[in-house]
Parts: C-alpha cells; structure tokens; sequence
C-alpha cells in the first residue's frame, strides 16, 4: 500500500509554497538545534535521565527535533516542564502546546523540537527511540545521567 503511494507523492510531501532553499532549511535546522540542546540542558539541570535528542526531519513532516527524557516522579515532571517552559517562553520567545500538567507521559509541541518526559515504565511501554529507529541521535554537549 504505501510502496505506491511512495512511488506517486515520494517519500515526504511538501504543498509547492512549503519548500525553502536549501541554505535556508540548513539554518532553520541549526536554529533548531541549537533550541532543542538548550532544552535538553534544562531538562538534565532537574535531574532528567537518559535524555536523547532525536533528528526525525527526514522521517516526519510536523518537527525537527524530539527530546526523550526520563523522570522519576510526577512533581519531577513538573518541575522539567516548568524549568523547560521558562527557557523557552523568556529566551527563545516560544510557547509550547501539550499537556499543562504532569502525566507519565508529558508532551511539549514547539513547533520544530518536541518534547517527551516519561515516567520509566511509559518510557519502555511506548519505546519512541525504537518507533524511531532511522532517526539522527544528537550528542549532547554536557554529562547525560543514565538511567538507575
């Protein structure tokens, strides 16, 4: 089924007036990048574990960037939510949608970077880096606390 289709509409459809020049997606990717790093730093400063930086541009059309965090605790969750709001509303000038309290699954849509924070068991339940599996992993500039 989708063989066909892939072969009709190739494997990621644009509408004609969504397409940049490439210089121009290179430095919205970086400007991506740059967030989605900054928002995984955050996310590492309140003890998140675990935290992953998925490139998925070439694998879904709605985002650049998915952050995969683990926490331990819904208040722990609340709190990388909080930290990682603040940065993004007074730095980058973004306002997430998603979830606006803690869940065992906490989703934050801004836009290019989404971001996921797991309680350890919905983190193995839905396993989004293997749902993911073609997408980049980012290395990250600072210590990442692995799981216990």
């Amino acid at each position: 089924m989708f063989d066909e289709l892939f072969k009709k509409c190739g494997k990621v459809v644009y509408k004609s007036n969504d397409q940049k020049p490439p210089s121009e997606e290179a430095d919205d990717d970086a400007e991506s990048l740059s967030f989605a790093v900054a928002l995984a730093k955050v996310a590492s400063d309140v003890k998140a574990a675990d935290i992953r930086v998925l490139f998925v541009k070439p694998l879904v059309y709605w985002t650049r960037f998915f952050i995969i965090a683990t926490a331990f605790s819904r208040p722990q969750i609340d709190a990388i939510r909080t930290k990682i709001k603040d940065l993004a509303e007074q730095k980058y000038g973004k306002v997430a949608s998603g979830d606006s309290k803690p869940n065992s699954w906490t989703l934050l849509d801004f836009g290019d970077v989404v971001v996921h924070i797991f309680l350890p068991q919905q983190r193995e339940l839905y396993d989004l880096e293997e749902f993911y599996g073609n997408a980049i992993p980012i290395e990250l500039p600072f210590e990442n606390q692995q799981p216990f």
